[in-house]
Formats: structure tokens, sequence, C-alpha cells
């Protein structure tokens, strides 16, 4: 009885297949030549979006004609002092980071282009007590915000597609 409960389950199963590499959740951007102006080509922010790009499928075209434009017209990050103790001393800032760009797909000319804005920030809590691992948790923030900001980047990029 316990045999046939299981071979029916399975059977169920069937039209169940796992999602491949190729598949349009897991690469949005498959088969997409992103041409980036705006960026410093060697800033750690180009270098995580080049990664988001490749991760959403894409790849960042340099020789070969791009079939989307993506041009970054602003790119700030800064930190701005949150919160105060009794005496005055700062115990928190906001890291954050504001990105304004345009993006146009180039091999459809009817799609009006993208024009956007991102904003990721980040809380620090400051000890003093703890100077060293302060700055390397501010070294920590700027990178995760620099990572999830390359990543909704090429989210928005999908859209466009």
């Amino acid at each position: 009885m316990i045999s046939l409960l299981l071979v029916l389950m399975l059977a169920a199963c069937a039209g169940f297949q796992l999602r491949g590499a190729d598949s349009a959740l897991l690469a949005p951007l498959k088969g997409q030549q992103v041409a980036v102006q705006g960026l410093d080509v060697n800033s750690s922010f180009s270098k995580k979006l080049r990664t988001a790009l490749e991760q959403a499928g894409a790849s960042v075209a340099t020789d070969s004609p791009a079939t989307m434009q993506l041009t970054i017209t602003d790119f700030k990050e800064e930190k701005t002092a949150t919160a105060y103790s009794a005496a005055r001393q700062v115990r928190e800032f906001n890291h954050y980071l504001n990105l304004h760009f345009t993006a146009e797909a180039k091999d459809k000319p009817e799609l009006k282009p993208l024009e956007s804005s991102l904003h990721v920030e980040r809380n620090q809590i400051y000890d003093s007590r703890y100077v060293l691992g302060v700055s390397e948790e501010e070294r920590s923030i700027q990178a995760e915000l620099e990572t999830e900001a390359a990543r909704l980047l090429a989210l928005r990029l999908a859209a466009l597609r």
C-alpha cells in the first residue's frame, strides 16, 4: 500500500522540471550587450556593476555593438550623522548611495528611454571604544551599498527589455 502511494506521488511530479540556467527568471538580460558610460572602468562600483550584469545574463559591450545603452548621470556616496549621545558625540551614521541613470534599448527604438534613480542606505552604530573595527565596518557597508545598487540597476535594465 505504501509503495503504491509513493508511485502515485512520483507520477504526480512527472511534469515538474527545474529551471535551467537560461531561464528568463534567472537570466533576465540573456544575450544583451550593455554599453556603460559615465563610470570609471576601474572603480569598485563599475566592477560590481559588471558582475551584476553578467549574473543577469548580459555582458558589457566593449568592441561589439550594444543592444542597450546605460548612462550614469550622477553617482554619489556619502554618510551623515543621524544620532548623537547626551555629550554630543556621534552615535550613528547613515551611509547612502544615490545613482541617477538613463537606459535605452538600442535594438527596440520604439521603447521610450528609461530615466530613473536608485537610493540605497545602511545605518552604522558608532562606538568610539572600537575605532579599528568601525573603519572596517564602514568599508564593508560601502561595499554592500555598491553591490546592492548594482543588483538593483541590473533589475531595472531587465524591466526595460
